[in-house]
């Protein structure tokens, strides 16, 4: 009987174990479908907190100990492949193509015969001129951070174990936040995103491509990408709202994507 009771009770311990281990996952799903439905009224705002809250945990606890490692184990054709991953995520790539087409259109506005060929093509070049203008604002306000804030780059924490801020400087090695690929990336790919939402999904995930692989060559850390994707997202974001709310509309629409974007 002894040993019953003993049996008993363990089970009775245990049973109060996983009711309480129960109660905790339900409440902890609870709390994130809640924070989910948050998140998707205000996708800007908890956005930002965040961006701001893998900033501070990158640069005090995972942006040194993952540079170190990245930079003694990321090596040959892997580290190759990254480095020329990394060429989408300069400016020129999409700014110029996007400037170009811009100014076309506007100028072929100008010389179009009727009215409303003029403005049907003063129209389409809001398409590219909003692609453009969102990496230029986004690019401008990148620089003017990294000038303010003048973090050093990995490098200068392999080469001389620093670790740092050097405020209003404009050298190389301390204008790494935020990361300028990641922002150029992320600003030219959820312009497009928005102007092709069909593909949305393909253009992201270049987007994040970029940002990784300034991480994975150790050119920036983990929270300078973080903050650079941030930055390009929320600024192209912003300008497809102002632009909405002014009439403006820069999604291109083909027949197979009415039902998508309408």
């Amino acid at each position: 009987m002894k040993l019953l009771d003993l049996i008993l009770r363990q089970w009775d311990r245990g049973g109060d174990r996983i009711t309480l281990i129960w109660e905790e996952l339900a409440g902890f799903r609870s709390f994130s479908a809640g924070q989910w439905a948050r998140t998707m009224a205000r996708p800007r705002t908890w956005a930002t907190l965040y961006c701001a809250l893998a900033v501070v945990i990158g640069y005090f606890l995972l942006d040194r100990p993952l540079a170190r490692w990245l930079k003694a184990h990321v090596s040959g054709d892997f580290e190759g492949f990254w480095k020329t991953i990394t060429y989408l995520g300069l400016g020129g790539v999409w700014m110029i193509p996007a400037g170009l087409l811009t100014l076309g259109l506007i100028l072929s506005s100008l010389a179009a015969p009727g009215l409303e060929k003029r403005a049907r093509l003063r129209r389409a070049a809001w398409v590219p001129g909003f692609l453009f203008l969102s990496m230029a604002i986004s690019g401008i306000a990148g620089n003017i951070i990294k000038m303010l804030v003048g973090r050093t780059r990995p490098a200068a924490l392999f080469d001389s174990n620093l670790y740092d801020f050097v405020p209003l400087t404009r050298g190389y090695l301390t204008n790494s936040f935020p990361s300028g690929h990641s922002q150029a990336a992320f600003a030219a790919m959820t312009a497009l995103a928005l102007i092709f939402p069909r593909y949305d999904l393909a253009f992201i995930t270049i987007a994040l491509l970029v940002a990784l692989s300034r991480v994975l060559t150790t050119v920036h850390f983990l929270s300078d990408a973080v903050a650079g994707a941030w930055l390009g997202a929320m600024v192209s974001v912003a300008l497809y709202s102002l632009l909405t709310a002014r009439g403006i509309d820069v999604r291109v629409r083909f027949d197979r994507d009415k039902k998508l974007v309408d």
